[in-house]
């Protein structure tokens, strides 16, 4: 008995080591946009400062995430609808340069195919990955990166996404 008790004392660590309930609380003054060129070729834009106030994204206890873009709007209301692409999740990256892949989410006022991925890194705790999919046929629509720091590491590792 007492080995069984030393022994649930010695796993329950590491249980709660691997289990992520920290809540994305991000706070960035910096955006790179995943864009295509005149001639078709994707690339990452250059950090820029957001024109008109920090970009902040914060998880709900409901799992939704309420994201302002900037002072001059109403925050967005991302609705976290993960449990309904199981067979999607297996099909996009689970690490983007060591962000990893937070879940799906919708907005009611956009259409319905619209589904956004993002993507978080505990070691860059105000840093965010945004892929937008437009359909599940893995059309990438768009990505932003968000950050405090005016350093892309998706743009510096040159990770590409399969623009449509």
């Amino acid at each position: 008995m007492k080995f069984l008790k030393f022994a649930f004392f010695l796993i329950l660590p590491f249980f709660a080591f691997c289990q992520d309930t920290s809540k994305l609380n991000v706070d960035a003054q910096y955006i790179s946009l995943y864009l295509k060129n005149k001639n078709g070729n994707a690339y990452w834009k250059e950090m820029s400062e957001m024109p008109a106030g920090d970009f902040k994204c914060q998880e709900k206890d409901n799992g939704n995430l309420m994201v302002i873009f900037n002072k001059n709007e109403p925050p967005f209301e991302f609705i976290n609808n993960t449990i309904n692409y199981k067979e999607e999740i297996r099909k996009i990256p689970n690490d983007i340069c060591g962000f990893k892949f937070k879940g799906f989410y919708y907005m009611e006022s956009q259409p319905v195919d619209l589904v956004y991925a993002f993507y978080y890194s505990s070691k860059m705790p105000n840093s965010l990955v945004m892929v937008k999919y437009m359909g599940f046929e893995q059309v990438i629509f768009g990505a932003n990166y968000y950050s405090d720091k005016k350093v892309n590491p998706l743009k510096e590792a040159n990770y590409k996404f399969d623009l449509k």
